[in-house]
């Protein structure tokens, strides 16, 4: 999965970090909010404004490519879809009281 340079590492770690957790918190929530989506909203461009910011730390031609998009994706991916099958099956299986009363 990984080249041997270390700041493509950093780049797509700390990018699977903050989708995992933005992708955990949306899969908890069961009403929304205004606030909540704003919320999530203004991580993700503040996630986008330290890429800026944080030149040193970030190759920018690397983070364009489909190497990184494709490596964090798989990264995000094993990382929240057990969750959300154990949330479905648990749904599916032993629904809430007010979805048998229907």
């Amino acid at each position: 999965l990984f080249e041997d340079e270390f700041i493509h590492v950093v780049a797509i770690s700390f990018t699977a970090l903050i989708l995992t957790e933005l992708v955990m918190v949306a899969l908890t929530i069961r009403t929304w909010h205004p606030i909540m989506l704003l919320a999530e909203l203004a991580s993700i461009l503040i996630y986008f404004l330290s890429l800026i910011v944080l030149r040193d730390f970030f190759d920018s031609d690397f983070i364009q490519s489909v190497d990184f998009v494709w490596k964090t994706l798989v990264i995000t991916s094993v990382s929240c879809l057990p969750l959300y099958l154990v949330k479905f099956l648990r749904k599916r299986f032993s629904p809430p009281s007010y979805q048998k009363l229907q």
